[in-house]
């Protein structure tokens, strides 16, 4: 998702959006490469932490301590709110009780945090997903041996139309997931309209399935003056599209 929203922006550098995120101890590194011939941005999150426990308070503490927009702090907020929501209902505890695992860890922070400062940068009006490919077979995680989806995946992912495709293997993290939540205002086909830009972010597996993220922005015919110009306001008329050949979404923004 990081690599998808800066290609979708032109930028080729991270760090700059995250110089407020209230947060030490990692690194970020940007490069492009190709998956399956597809050439995308690559975004790659070090942290030299080992085994980190953070409990809810804990990350939104961090959220709101960071120097981002009020939009994105509330996205950010909103989706660790919703991850601790999931894993309290499948362990039997109070959100506010969880202890996150892996996505308590600096590079799952960084990674949801600067998906939101993206976003907000990028300003769609509305982001329509494609439904989610959840991979199939078992993945170990901090509780052992897990089914795919995950638990917690498959409690964010209630109301989602999901698929399975490939060989067997987690194609959707609860990260992932819980982007999905925060971000998407609908799921369902690419929506009509004009092409302007595309994107494109890697993950890093290879896989028999492109693990690529697809971005689109469209443009709405409605958005157009009378005398058939383009308006021109950045992040008011220009829509957005993602799909992912793992696990596939789009987003669509319109005026």
């Amino acid at each position: 998702m990081l690599g998808v929203l800066l290609d979708l922006l032109g930028k080729d550098d991270l760090r700059p959006f995250l110089e407020g995120l209230a947060l030490e101890g990692y690194g970020v590194e940007v490069s492009r490469a190709k998956k399956k011939g597809i050439m995308g941005v690559d975004v790659k999150v070090t942290s030299s932490e080992v085994h980190p426990h953070r409990g809810l308070k804990e990350v939104l503490e961090i959220i709101e301590k960071s120097s981002i927009s009020s939009a994105a702090c509330d996205k950010a907020s909103e989706a660790f709110l919703l991850l601790a929501e999931a894993e309290g209902s499948v362990h039997g505890v109070l959100p506010e009780k969880v202890h996150f695992h892996e996505v308590g860890a600096v590079d799952a922070i960084v990674d949801i945090v600067g998906s939101c400062i993206l976003m907000d940068t990028l300003a769609p009006s509305r982001i329509v997903a494609s439904p989610v490919n959840v991979g199939s077979g078992t993945v170990k995680c901090a509780h052992g041996e897990m089914p795919v989806p995950t638990p917690a995946t498959a409690k964010l992912l209630e109301g989602v139309p999901v698929f399975s495709k490939g060989e067997a293997m987690e194609r959707t993290t609860p990260t992932g997931a819980v982007l999905l939540k925060v971000f998407a205002d609908e799921f369902g086909a690419l929506p009509p309209g004009s092409i302007t830009r595309t994107g494109y972010g890697l993950g890093d597996r290879d896989t028999d399935l492109a693990n690529v993220l697809q971005g689109i922005i469209l443009k709405d015919r409605s958005c157009s003056s009378a005398d058939g110009a383009e308006m021109a306001r950045p992040g008011q008329d220009h829509p957005i599209g993602i799909h992912d050949h793992g696990c596939r979404k789009t987003c669509d923004h319109k005026h």
